[in-house]
């Protein structure tokens, strides 16, 4: 069976299309488009109409992709922005009205498919922690093999983090320390409600850490491929924190690998992985193309499986 699964986040909306069979899920075709449905709600408590525009319109050109695939089933879901937004109800109706039929994620529903997914494909031999840092919120899921013990889902993101502390271009030292701060008094919470304790394997999703891949290989064409399974260094992230906040976004915008998009959110998004890097003292990351999309294609599949 060929299933889509589509992810409209608070920064990216994505689309996967799979095979599903015997349980197991084999990627066809993947996109993603920048499109910040979650600009300002956290000011406002409303998605914007520019915001829920932009969106629709890339949600069009994933349905005729859909339809050319010949796709059986379509999953779509929304996460942090649509809990948040007091006028969900009216973005959620024009998503129905293009023939999708969609669903609000609770953030454990957004932990545990990512965990899931992850561990199921690496199979670490330690326990696991799955970081998928988005624009709205960011999920943080720990335990052993499919054994989910504990997450969270921190409610602040890139987008949300972007608002809140960068008022510069380039950002302020002060505005870059504050931010830092911020974060590690959120990561610090959080490890000391889970109990972590090393060693465990660090999975990142999402796509400040896949740009990093990108810009370090200087990608003029996105290689999946070679982004998913890479082992990024915390020396690494450091390296393109400290290039990307000391230059103006026009000049991040020139950086190859870097999505244009994503020229402003890489400045939060790297300074989090920064922080988490210290804060849990490990020294690599393993980036993984596995998230939202996939744990949801990976859900059908076992339920197909079932059936």
């Amino acid at each position: 069976m060929r299933i889509a699964t589509i992810d409209i986040g608070t920064n990216s909306t994505r689309l996967l299309i799979a095979e599903v069979k015997n349980g197991e899920v084999e990627p066809l075709y993947k996109t993603g488009k920048v499109t910040r449905l979650g600009q300002g709600v956290k000011q406002t408590g409303y998605l914007s109409k520019d915001s829920i525009e932009r969106t629709i319109a890339v949600l069009k050109e994933f349905k005729k992709k859909i339809e050319e695939f010949g796709i059986e089933k379509v999953v779509a879901v929304t996460t942090e922005a649509a809990r948040l937004a007091k006028n969900a109800d009216e973005f959620l109706n024009q998503v129905k009205a293009l023939g999708i039929e969609i669903k609000i994620l609770s953030d454990r529903e957004e932990a545990e498919l990512v965990y899931i997914a992850n561990v199921y494909h690496f199979k670490p031999s330690v326990p696991a922690v799955t970081v998928d840092l988005g624009g709205g919120s960011t999920e943080i899921a720990y335990g052993k093999g499919e054994n989910l013990i504990y997450y969270e889902s921190l409610k602040f993101g890139v987008v949300v983090l972007l608002e809140k502390f960068i008022k510069s271009d380039p950002p302020a030292k002060e505005e870059l320390l504050s931010l830092e701060v911020f974060i590690e008094e959120q990561l610090k919470g959080f490890k000391n409600r889970a109990g972590m304790e090393l060693p465990f394997e660090v999975f990142g999703v999402g796509g400040t850490i896949t740009s990093v891949v990108a810009m370090e290989e200087a990608m003029t064409v996105y290689d999946s491929e070679k982004v998913h399974g890479y082992q990024v260094t915390c020396e690494l992230i450091d390296k393109w924190y400290k290039r990307v906040s000391s230059v103006s976004v026009e000049e991040r915008k020139k950086i190859v690998g870097l999505e244009e998009g994503r020229a402003d959110v890489i400045v939060p998004g790297l300074a989090f992985f920064k922080v988490f890097c210290e804060v849990f003292g490990i020294e690599k990351i393993t980036v993984s193309e596995l998230g939202l999309l996939y744990g949801l294609a990976l859900r059908e599949a076992k339920r197909c499986q079932k059936g």
